[in-house]
């Protein structure tokens, strides 16, 4: 059963062929003409890229047959499976048709282009028989190959049956050869995981202490470095307030005396 959304190659291989058949089903149960369901399967094997459903599922196929290609593929596997009867019956009743005209024309009751119509339409049956026939599939050669395929399948069965059986009894023997109880490899399977566990731990336990000595030693480092610039900065504002002060005296030094009255007094 294909799902929906899924990419296969082509209708040539035998899955497209299968999908093919599950499409031809769907479309004859789906439209009222059975010249409409020909055509849509034929438009399908030539040019089909997506294969809609009535059911909502879609396949799409990664490359198109094309004109020559999708023929043959439509004639093989929906013409010459479901309308060879069809057309031989056709061919026979236009025999019958053919038989008729050339009597009643040697009776003298229909003219000879009657007859050479009679002739020409099973001419055009006979021709799509002939294309047909040449377009069928080999039942003899499908029945052999399915038949091949068929004990190909129940061979890989078997031999996989056999290996799983030699495995399984490999592993009974083993079993049996060791003495292993349950409980015992429910303990090996503790220690294992406890053992497991413990390294676990220790890593861990390593990975933060040695997180823990770098972030110690950032904040040592940071510590050092803030002591060192609060030092330098203390110092640098002990020299500037040297400066300010000895500036100051300097002014006071150079500053003019005044006099009681608001005169300037002179000069020593």
């Amino acid at each position: 059963m294909f799902q929906s959304g899924e990419t296969i190659k082509d209708l040539e291989i035998p899955e497209g062929r299968r999908l093919l058949h599950d499409f031809f089903h769907d479309r004859r149960a789906r439209n009222l003409l059975e010249f409409r369901t020909i055509m849509d399967c034929w438009r399908l094997c030539r040019k089909g890229r997506v294969i809609h459903f009535s059911d909502g599922r879609h396949v799409r196929l990664e490359t198109s047959l094309g004109f020559r290609l999708g023929t043959r593929v439509f004639f093989e596997e929906i013409v010459g499976r479901y309308y060879y009867n069809l057309v031989a019956g056709i061919v026979y009743g236009g025999a019958v048709l053919l038989l008729a005209a050339l009597g009643f024309y040697l009776a003298g009751y229909t003219s000879k282009t009657l007859v050479l119509a009679a002739f020409a339409l099973e001419a055009v049956f006979l021709l799509l028989l002939a294309l047909i026939t040449a377009y069928s599939p080999n039942e003899q050669g499908g029945e052999s190959g399915m038949l091949e395929a068929i004990e190909s399948l129940f061979t890989s069965m078997n031999n996989t049956v056999r290996e799983m059986t030699n495995v399984v009894s490999d592993l009974f023997r083993l079993i049996s050869q060791s003495d292993i109880r349950q409980d015992v490899l429910l303990t090996r399977l503790t220690e294992h995981i406890t053992k497991i566990q413990s390294e676990s731990t220790h890593r861990y336990t390593e990975k933060l202490e040695e997180t823990n000595g770098l972030l110690r030693l950032f904040l040592e480092t940071s510590y050092k470095n803030q002591v060192e610039l609060t030092r330098q900065y203390t110092a640098s504002l002990q020299e500037t307030r040297e400066v300010v002060e000895k500036l100051a005296s300097a002014l006071r030094r150079t500053a003019v005396p005044q006099t009681a009255d608001g005169g300037m007094e002179p000069p020593r």
